[in-house]
């Protein structure tokens, strides 16, 4: 499973065991601190260039030839699309190369010595853009059919999290209850 949300990166391998068919999660990597591999910074790029997000990813697709631009560092990808800008290179693929260097900076950090065994799922927030899910379909090697986007993909977590709760007892005794939560929002800072 690759994740990747607005300030975070993940990869989940999942194992399944032969006998009880139950599957479970056999490792898991998070990103650093950094931003270079997260929405947060093909946001800052989309900003940049003056397109909304959804944009951003339709026109990576135009893309037959994407120059390669640094993944590993949020501050060498701006300069190196500065430098693409100055030589009239068109957004389309300014756009696509940033969208493959977060997919191989994602492959070299997080899944550095790991095999991705297909099919790999992409699931957070990021999983709308176009051109990262080419993007992570062409690093990754990947036929289109070998790279799932599920229907909810970005609330997995959230739907993960809500059926935790419902298996496991020891979590329902801890739920207050919606009322209570409605107050909350209601009451808090950021509505």
């Amino acid at each position: 499973i690759v994740e990747m949300g607005g300030e975070d990166s993940k990869l989940i391998s999942l194992d399944c065991d032969e006998r009880s068919q139950e599957i479970k999660i056999s490792d898991f990597t998070m990103n650093s601190i950094c931003a270079a591999g997260t929405g947060s910074f093909l946001d800052q790029q989309a900003h940049r260039l003056g397109l909304t997000v959804e944009a951003f990813g339709k026109l990576a697709l135009q893309s037959k030839n994407p120059p390669r631009i640094a993944g590993r560092c949020s501050v060498f990808a701006k300069t190196d699309m500065i430098h693409l800008q100055q030589v009239a290179t068109p957004d389309y693929d300014i756009v696509a190369g940033l969208c493959r260097a977060v997919a191989r900076n994602f492959k070299s950090t997080l899944g550095k010595g790991k095999s991705f065994i297909k099919p790999v799922s992409f699931q957070g927030g990021v999983a709308a853009n176009l051109g990262m899910r080419k993007a992570f379909r062409d690093v990754l090697e990947l036929a289109e059919s070998e790279l799932i986007i599920p229907q909810r993909f970005a609330s997995m977590g959230a739907l993960g999290a809500a059926l935790l709760m419902m298996e496991d007892a020891s979590y329902q005794n801890n739920f207050q209850d919606l009322e209570r939560l409605a107050h909350h929002i209601a009451s808090s800072s950021l509505t």
